[in-house]
């Protein structure tokens, strides 16, 4: 068996049926030009598309032995919102890059980029708070304090 077939059989199904569902919308956002239609279907693309990496980084790691102890569902939300904040900020960079070298294609005002960062803080902040809830009932885990 492969690494990746390996990695993919430990994250819950709901995070990977979240990836997929992000991943999907992500893409016909960019097919169809759905991005540029409004401010909702922008703001939900970077908050689910944040919830659901975090939430398969924090699964990953915890299978991984990297997060030995859960931490309360105040700090996930601090942490998630920080990797969230990150992560936003590293995809604006190239959303900004992309703005400069195909000015026609790419629309990057600077509140696009206050609310993208936003949307992306808040999904990283619920997806690492959803996934310490859901290891936390795991069998065999104890509540972490």
């Amino acid at each position: 068996m492969t690494k990746i077939a390996e990695l993919l059989k430990k994250p819950s199904r709901f995070v990977l049926a979240v990836l997929a569902v992000s991943l999907v919308f992500d893409l016909s956002g960019m097919v169809f030009g759905l991005f540029y239609e409004g401010i909702f279907y922008d703001n939900l693309a970077h908050f689910l598309t944040s919830f659901a990496l975090v939430a398969l980084a924090a699964e990953l790691a915890q299978h991984r032995g990297v997060l030995p102890l859960l931490v309360p569902g105040g700090r996930a939300l601090a942490a998630g919102a920080a990797v969230g904040l990150v992560g936003g900020g590293a995809w604006e960079v190239l959303e900004v890059i992309a703005d400069l070298l195909f000015p026609v294609l790419i629309y990057n005002p600077p509140w696009d980029t206050v609310t993208d960062m936003a949307f992306g803080s808040l999904g990283g902040a619920v997806g690492a708070w959803r996934t310490t809830a859901y290891l936390n009932r795991k069998p065999g885990r104890g509540p972490s304090r």
